[in-house]
């Protein structure tokens, strides 16, 4: 996946269905039929804009890459990372999509399963809070 070349490249519009592979597109479809337990916890709490009026997509596709969550009016993408998200492939890849993500202005947040079903609350809370912070820029 190529870089972007400059800040120019940078502030192109990053999300567009036209630009998106029918293979991710599906994919990500295929996902959102078959969430885990605390993504469907996660997107009850976040959908219709249940945390402070902010908009959020659920296994969003995002510059080749799917986010489980994203809020575009923050540039936020929050992952619920599972046991997969353990072994050190999956952490050095999460790595990489992270960094390459954040050249495009996008930050992401992770959340573990278990603290989204144990602490929903203070998940919420972190994201709420970056949100808002992004947005006041």
């Amino acid at each position: 996946m190529a870089k972007p070349q400059n800040k120019v490249n940078r502030e192109i519009e990053i999300w567009s269905r036209d630009k998106t592979p029918d293979v991710i597109l599906g994919h990500a479809r295929e996902m959102r039929k078959n969430p885990t337990k605390a993504e469907q916890l996660l997107w009850r709490a976040l959908r219709g804009r249940n945390l402070s009026d902010l908009k959020f997509r659920r296994q969003q596709p995002m510059k080749g890459y799917i986010l489980d969550f994203y809020c575009e009016a923050a540039r936020l993408g929050v992952e619920v990372d599972g046991e997969i998200h353990l072994g050190e492939r999956q952490k050095r890849y999460d790595q990489e999509r992270t960094e390459y993500l954040a050249e495009y202005g996008i930050k992401i947040l992770r959340f573990k399963n278990e603290e989204i079903i144990n602490t929903i609350m203070e998940v919420l809370n972190t994201i709420e809070k970056e949100a808002t912070k992004r947005i006041k820029r």
